[in-house]
């Protein structure tokens, strides 16, 4: 038997507690996993920096997480919340912070950039600070109560072109500019810089731009469920309800 003696343990000791200090930095550190990758998906570091992403990848704060046309990425993070990006996405990390024994430090803010996502959220938000997790875009910002929902940016010229929508909302055969979103589970809260509005499930609407009032989907989920499906499945379950009104704040 190999003797141990007291600088083999002391050193042992040592390397241990560095490894375990590195361990917790990384776990604290980074935001999600990559879960499922179909095409192209890369990640921008603050720097400018790219990097091709595939199954098991880590996505960092501060990075950008890009699906090509005809791709999709499903992520994971660290606090149970999943999101799929649609094709032609752009999804910010804009911030991310969650520790099992600290939850009054949570912390997630994702920034819709492009394209379109789903998210299923996860501890973040409900074990304290309600407003720990948002999810901004150009037009208004979602924060959770529990939550599975869908926002979809469509651009000018072009795009969303499958989604089911009344005609003051089709423009040349597509969607007219703005975001679209739907919730199929819980509720969000929609507010933009004129507008605030708490959505429950089977409830959704649409925003040209941040300065302009929010007006509702009357008849339930245009097609994002369809097109975003939740993580972890292959196309959508829910059924949304249609008979569920916005609660306006």
């Amino acid at each position: 038997m190999t003797k141990i003696t007291a600088w083999s343990a002391t050193r042992l000791f040592v390397l241990g507690f560095f490894w375990s200090l590195a361990q917790s930095a990384w776990a604290v550190g980074e935001a999600a996993s990559v879960t499922a990758v179909v095409g192209t998906v890369s990640a921008q570091s603050p720097d400018g920096k790219m990097r091709i992403l595939a199954k098991g990848s880590l996505v960092m704060p501060g990075e950008i997480v890009m699906t090509e046309k005809g791709s999709t990425a499903r992520l994971a993070f660290s606090d149970g919340g999943q999101a799929t990006l649609s094709s032609a996405s752009r999804l910010a990390i804009e911030s991310y912070h969650y520790v099992p024994a600290e939850p009054g430090q949570d912390n997630a803010v994702v920034n819709l950039i492009k394209g379109g996502m789903r998210s299923l959220s996860g501890a973040v938000g409900k074990r304290g600070n309600q407003d720990a997790y948002q999810a901004r875009t150009r037009v208004g910002t979602i924060g959770i109560r529990g939550t599975d929902f869908a926002l979809m940016l469509c651009e000018p010229g072009g795009g969303c072109t499958k989604l089911e929508l009344p005609k003051d909302l089709q423009a040349g055969g597509a969607a007219v500019d703005g975001l679209y979103f739907f919730v199929f589970e819980g509720a969000i809260q929609y507010s933009n810089a004129v507008s605030q509005a708490t959505f429950p499930a089977g409830s959704g609407g649409y925003a040209h731009d941040a300065h302009s009032r929010w007006i509702d989907l009357p008849h339930g989920d245009p097609g994002l469920g369809r097109h975003i499906p939740a993580p972890g499945t292959h196309a959508s379950t829910h059924k949304p309800t249609h008979d569920s009104a916005c609660l306006v704040r």
